[in-house]
């Protein structure tokens, strides 16, 4: 298939998704599309571009198909910063204090990944590094939980499962901005990006700064991921299912993938979020957490592909 074709035709779907969301809940709230639920459709199209090209970058720079800031335990330090703050009010001293606080943690969480990796283990015992801290940073979240005030543990624990919940656009934009300056970035070092996925010797060769490279592509999607958790929560599988998806008909082109894992990341959120609105399970007139939605089709999603790849390969 055509690649421009297929990008054309990500984006009409990912516009469609993205367009059509509002349209689509209980039917008592339909007066409210454009005050609820755009600002909410808006919100899950850009996380879910985020957070698809940030499990791209992780992927190529780490050189492991199974890295993802979930996998590396960079989500979960970001959602425990960011946990803190909503737990307890009085420590975030100003609107920003969940994102800065998140970052802090995913970034630091970052380094020490990188630094494991380049110095003792290699990138190859990375993933087991990043198991730990997930179990480490889920007990620490679960103190928090133990400690936090009672009457704060319902929105919590939504928050938890992965939420998209928005009156107004505010959120939208700050993640739309943080998005776009990222894209741009990548964007500029896709060529690297293709040298480096290729071979790391060939790269340096070639006048490559690795080390920066590193440096900055990882900081990028540590960036793009803690601009969802900390507004959203855990997300998961986006990072890990979408680029897998796409590298059997698009490559391993950043040219193309950039823009493609966007795409169906957006698209996918929109969707996800439209059928966690739409579904009423057992009478229940909330909606389910949207991290439900996207395990429940992202991980037999995953495994169809882990599947499909190993039946090819035994050929």
């Amino acid at each position: 298939m055509n690649k421009s074709i297929l990008l054309l035709a990500l984006a009409v779907l990912s516009a469609a998704a993205w367009w059509l969301a509002p349209y689509f809940g209980v039917a008592e709230y339909s007066a409210q599309i454009h005050s609820l639920r755009l600002p909410r459709a808006t919100l899950a199209w850009f996380s879910g571009g985020a957070l698809a090209v940030s499990g791209l970058l992780m992927q190529t720079l780490l050189r492991n198909d199974l890295a993802t800031p979930f996998t590396l335990g960079v989500a979960s330090s970001a959602s425990f910063g960011a946990f803190i703050c909503f737990a307890f009010p009085a420590l975030a001293t100003t609107i920003w204090a969940p994102q800065l606080l998140g970052f802090i943690c995913a970034i630091s969480t970052l380094l020490f990944i990188i630094k494991l990796g380049t110095t003792r283990l290699g990138y190859s015992g990375i993933l087991l590094v990043g198991i730990t801290i997930n179990f480490v940073f889920g007990a620490a979240l679960m103190i928090v939980r133990h400690l936090a005030p009672p009457y704060r543990m319902t929105k919590l624990e939504h928050w938890l499962m992965g939420s998209i919940e928005t009156s107004d656009f505010d959120s939208s934009i700050t993640i739309g901005v943080i998005s776009l300056l990222c894209l741009s970035l990548i964007w500029s070092k896709r060529h690297d990006l293709d040298q480096f996925s290729f071979d790391v010797a060939v790269a340096r060769a070639r006048g490559v700064n690795v080390a920066k490279l590193l440096t900055v592509g990882l900081a990028t999607s540590g960036l793009l991921c803690t601009a969802v958790v900390t507004q959203c929560g855990p997300i998961a599988f986006i990072g890990l299912v979408v680029p897998h998806a796409l590298r059997p008909f698009i490559g391993n082109s950043h040219r193309h993938m950039i823009p493609a894992c966007w795409l169906l990341g957006s698209g996918f959120l929109a969707l996800a979020d439209t059928l966690s609105r739409s579904l009423l399970i057992l009478g229940r007139s909330s909606d389910i957490p949207v991290g439900i939605i996207t395990a429940l089709i992202g991980g037999p999603a995953f495994l169809f592909i882990v599947l499909r790849k190993s039946t090819k390969y035994s050929h």
